[in-house]
């Protein structure tokens, strides 16, 4: 049984969901309740835990995870218990069935790169101790004391080109596998060169508590950009990883409360608050996986974000994600004579101030209508329709029929209007763009669970604007034509996509200067590497993602017979193996 099978069915299934469907459950609390269905009993023992996915009975002693409940009370083994939870979820399991052995490999890659990270980890904690201006920086511009930056394992990584590098391969790393691990990049003449320089360094870990990439920090607030990433990898994954969960967890699932900041340094410094329950997005808008993920834990979500331009975009889209999965944060507003995080933590009462901020927190909204409404002329009509309609769109996006009733009541009094007008007008949008919204809100959740998704979607269609692959992989034809029948099979789904378009050449203008930007982006990128394999393994590393979500959608359309998926199977692992 392939690991990568059992990963996905932990990740999509909810172990509340599972045994729901044999014994009615109770809320308890933060977890749920039933009477044991391994034994007789007349009072509920038996316990689910949704945060930690286990069930325990205090009666008969029995505590499990999701496979071993399938198996005791289907009385099967475990193989066929990860089939019908696969089967449950709607998971293909022929691909793994026929990639297994992929799929150790990829596994064991994994593996590698969390050693990687691990050593380059304690490289960069070794590095701060010998860095006067790395900890002046950290202890005078930025207020943490030795414990905090121990605590968060602060690092430094210096200003040396290849000193990381060497140690690493002193420990039989190769420059493949240090590129690959995005602690390396290589340069107009072929040179292997450390991404991470001169910058302060957060591990960011998975939720097991293995570092599997950096963020780091700019000292000089001059230079720009203020802070680099590492790329994604085969263990890292941005959708579905947030900073410091895996170490806060236990404070939220005790608190039952979490609060999301945009940077690592807001968690750090609002850890001085004695307020462990922060995670942070790490400069990127919440994903589909995010939310999920953060419901596990709790639904109670609080958000402290700059309240700038781009974060209403992202608040709005992070909005209806939410909603979609019923749970309905607040946002914390902080004291206009407070300009961040980092002045509250360096206020005399800040304590009590923050928790103040806390209890005042409001709903998100009617938060978002007051910042939205700042942004149009309310004596317009024309301005007044495109704010209700905007605030429509989320509503819409609400699964529950008596939080949308509440939404809209708050929404005509906020407006002056009665709310059988407001109601009326509802309807009629419902009717017309919502029908629009609903089919593109359910298309975009098909398509992908990540903000990166889109990005890195455009950027593998570019590939076959003007055949731009041709042009950058001329000796690479079997990876080429393998890559080039996998989209010309994905492309049959829909005729309608940007990808259908552009192999057929019949892009709208529109579509075309999209491609033309994102090829651009692809061609700088390239253009620093001096040799095919570089390009190829960079390419590799930005598609992958996007095939395993055009194989998804592909091999549940009906469009395609089975053997066209079978097809796809086949070129999906080849892809792979690259």
């Amino acid at each position: 049984m392939a690991n990568s099978l059992i990963d996905e069915v932990l990740g999509r299934v909810d172990i509340v969901d599972v045994i729901s469907k044999y014994v009615p459950l109770k809320r308890a609390g933060s977890n749920f309740s039933a009477c044991c269905p391994f034994h007789w009993e007349k009072t509920p023992s038996f316990m689910v835990s949704p945060t930690k996915q286990i069930f325990k009975c205090f009666g008969c002693w029995k505590w499990w995870d999701v496979f071993k409940f399938v198996q005791e009370i289907e009385r099967i083994d475990f193989r066929d218990a990860v089939k019908v939870l696969a089967e449950q979820e709607h998971i293909d399991i022929s691909q793994y069935q026929q990639v297994s052995t992929y799929a150790q490999k990829s596994q064991d890659d994994k593996e590698k790169l969390k050693r990687m990270h691990k050593l380059t980890q304690e490289f960069f904690v070794e590095s701060l101790k010998n860095s006067q201006t790395a900890l002046d920086y950290l202890h005078n511009k930025r207020h943490l004391d030795d414990k905090l930056i121990s605590e968060f394992w602060i690092g430094y990584a210096n200003d040396k080109h290849y000193e990381l590098l060497n140690m690493l391969r002193s420990k039989w790393f190769n420059d493949d596998d240090l590129l690959e691990a995005s602690l390396a990049k290589r340069n107009a003449n072929g040179e292997i060169y450390a991404f991470f320089r001169n910058r302060i360094t957060f591990p960011i870990y998975d939720l097991m508590k293995n570092v599997v990439g950096f963020s780091a920090r700019v000292l000089n607030p001059e230079d720009a950009p203020k802070y680099i990433n590492s790329a994604e990898h085969k263990a890292f994954e941005k959708s579905k990883i947030l900073y410091w969960l895996s170490h806060a967890k236990q404070f939220i699932n005790k608190q039952q409360k979490l609060i999301v900041v945009e940077w690592q340094m807001d968690v750090i410094w609002l850890a001085r608050l004695w307020f462990p329950i922060w995670v942070a997005t790490s400069g990127t808008a919440l994903t589909e996986q995010h939310v999920k993920i953060l419901k596990r834990h709790t639904e109670n979500l609080y958000l402290l974000f700059d309240n700038d331009q781009a974060w209403r975009q992202a608040t709005f889209r992070a909005l209806k994600l939410c909603y979609a999965q019923d749970v309905f944060p607040k946002i914390i507003s902080l004291p206009e004579w407070f300009k961040d995080a980092d002045e509250i933590a360096n206020h005399g009462n800040w304590s009590q101030i923050f928790q103040e901020c806390i209890d005042k927190a409001t709903d998100w909204f009617l938060e978002i209508f007051d910042r939205l409404r700042n942004s149009f002329d309310m004596n317009s009509p024309v301005d007044k329709t495109k704010l209700i309609n905007t605030m429509f769109e989320l509503i819409l996006a609400v699964n529950n029929v008596l939080i949308q009733e509440s939404y809209k009541r708050s929404f005509a009094e906020k407006l002056w209007f009665p709310f059988e007008t407001v109601d009326l007008q509802f309807k009629k949008y419902v009717q017309g763009a919502g029908k629009i919204f609903i089919q593109q809100q359910r298309r975009n959740e098909e398509k992908s669970e990540s903000q990166y998704q889109l990005d890195r979607e455009k950027l593998f269609i570019s590939l076959f604007h003007n055949w731009f692959i041709n042009s950058q992989l001329k000796e690479e034809s079997e990876f080429i034509s393998d890559l080039t029948k996998f989209a010309n099979e994905v492309a049959r789904v829909d005729a309608d996509w940007l990808l259908s378009h552009t192999l057929n050449s019949t892009y709208s203008d529109e579509e075309k200067s999209t491609l033309d930007e994102f090829q651009l982006r692809r061609e700088k990128e390239l253009s620093e590497l001096s040799d095919e394999k570089a390009k190829r393994r960079i390419i590799v590393t930005t598609i992958t993602p996007v095939i395993q979500e055009l194989f998804k959608l592909a091999t549940k359309s009906k469009n395609l017979t089975d053997e066209e998926k079978k097809e796809l199977i086949v070129l999906k692992w080849k892809l792979g193996r690259r």
